[in-house]
């Protein structure tokens, strides 16, 4: 069994997680430390960053109801 995490147990690397907002890895990493945006928190694997899925989802949801 591997300690990685894939898109298909429901969690997406920072690098997916950057291509889903198009943006850098660095907005990425201020997005994270940016409390005011209540982005979600990652899941840290072997040092990397994994982000669930349903709490981006949420929060996409969130973003959404502001904007309307």
């Amino acid at each position: 069994m591997s300690n990685i995490a894939t898109p298909a147990d429901g969690y997406l690397p920072a690098a997916m997680v950057a291509a889903r907002y198009g943006i850098s890895m660095m907005t990425l990493y201020r997005w994270q430390k940016d409390d005011r945006l209540e982005f979600p928190e990652p899941v840290y694997i072997n040092k990397r960053r994994y982000w669930p899925l349903a709490p981006l989802e949420a929060w996409e949801r969130r973003k959404a109801g502001r904007a309307a």
